[in-house]
């Protein structure tokens, strides 16, 4: 399963009281097929691909149209590409990392570290996207939520967060749902 994360600065997104807040949004894939051989080639489904379609939609719209995602961080299996392809086709995406360290049993620990690194070495970074998996997203949630929150993601819902890079955690500001 995949989701997705985005960290963004200053965007026009509401909420942000400091210039040293990020949004965090973590989305999970669309729809996959069922499970028949390697895990990693698993493609997404015709309705995993609306899902995530539709919700790439929802994001250009929350974030406002002219806002680009400078960074994506994608898992390296097929379903989280194939998420980020659907995605950028509503949203634009400046540029796709693929990285190991979000895949179903990567360490969330170790992603946010990476992540930190990220926005210090990207400090005008405005949104970074992460696409991954079930359990990851969860963990990965609770690992950065201020109070350590977590909880279970459906195919293509997003968490926005508030996330302050200073104190490495954040706090929800709102949740995507696809229909």
């Amino acid at each position: 399963m995949f989701f997705a994360i985005l960290v963004a600065i200053g965007s026009n997104v509401p909420n942000t009281n400091s210039a040293s807040f990020m949004k965090l949004i973590i989305m999970r894939h669309g729809e996959a097929e069922t499970f028949r051989g390697q895990d990693k080639a698993r493609s997404l489904t015709r309705h995993g691909e609306k899902q995530a379609t539709e919700a790439g939609r929802w994001l250009a719209s929350y974030l406002g149209a002219d806002t680009p995602i400078d960074l994506a961080l994608t898992s390296s299996y097929v379903r989280a590409q194939q998420t980020n392809q659907q995605l950028s086709s509503k949203v634009t995406v400046t540029k796709t990392l693929i990285c190991d360290d979000v895949v179903p049993e990567g360490d969330p620990k170790v992603a946010h570290d990476f992540v930190n690194v990220l926005i210090e070495d990207l400090p005008s970074s405005k949104i970074i996207l992460i696409i991954s998996h079930m359990p990851f997203v969860s963990y990965f949630l609770e690992e950065v939520h201020k109070d350590k929150q977590t909880m279970l993601f459906d195919t293509s819902t997003m968490v926005v967060l508030d996330y302050d890079p200073e104190r490495g955690t954040g706090v929800i500001e709102n949740i995507y749902h696809p229909v």
